[in-house]
């Protein structure tokens, strides 16, 4: 008994590291998406992980140790990334498919989105599927505002999902968000401190030094 309590301890514990820190069942829980067989090693985290996940993406910083592993990131490295169960690894992998243009991988991004296993990862998720700006994207984006804007319990990435809608439909001249602001309106009823405005701000901020990061890349 005692072994099986300890167990379960380790389970719960292994979770929340993983960034598993609200457990939820949702209609998208069980989307299949791409998982690893096996761990990442320590040699890979301490190269693509570990100098990214909690570095600002507009610093000269990030650039450099961006630049000086570039040549070895290809869709193959991004998937791993994003098959571990983690925050760390798939939300610079998110981050790292939107750099590389790897439109390939939309799906596999826009289903981690609408499953939000993990917290921290959101906000990358919704800056890859605005940096694709495809229909899909869109389509993934507006899945998540019908469900998770009908959960008020459930503080996850709306903000970020709202500004990528904002941000897309902005770049292709349509409005997008307004037939959502009614769930936005209720669901930020016991949230004071949640501002669209703000939110769609910083995240043209961030699109902006991803943008432009990625037209450095490709001159």
């Amino acid at each position: 008994m005692t072994q099986k309590i300890n167990d379960r301890t380790k389970d719960l514990i292994s979770l929340h590291v993983a960034g598993a820190t609200v457990r939820h069942t949702s209609p998208y829980s069980e989307l299949k998406v791409d998982e690893n067989t096996q761990p990442l090693d320590s040699a890979f985290i301490a190269t693509y992980v570990a100098p990214f996940y909690l570095q600002r993406k507009d610093t000269d910083e990030f650039r450099q140790k961006y630049l000086a592993v570039k040549s070895s990131i290809d869709i193959k490295l991004v998937s791993k990334l994003l098959g571990d169960f983690n925050w760390r690894p798939r939300s610079v992998g998110a981050y790292f498919a939107a750099l590389g243009g790897m439109n390939e991988l939309e799906e596999h991004i826009g289903k981690l989105l609408l499953r939000s296993d993990v917290c921290y990862t959101g906000n990358n998720y919704c800056l890859a599927l605005a940096s694709f700006s495809s229909p899909a994207a869109i389509h993934y984006l507006e899945q998540y505002l019908e469900y998770y804007l009908e959960q008020p319990d459930l503080w996850f990435d709306q903000n970020s999902a709202m500004a990528a809608l904002s941000y897309i439909g902005a770049k292709q001249g349509e409005d997008l968000i307004t037939p959502y602001i009614p769930l936005w309106q209720k669901f930020i009823a016991n949230k004071p401190n949640w501002d669209l405005a703000e939110s769609i701000e910083l995240f043209s901020q961030q699109m902006s030094a991803l943008n432009e990061f990625k037209r450095e890349i490709n001159n």
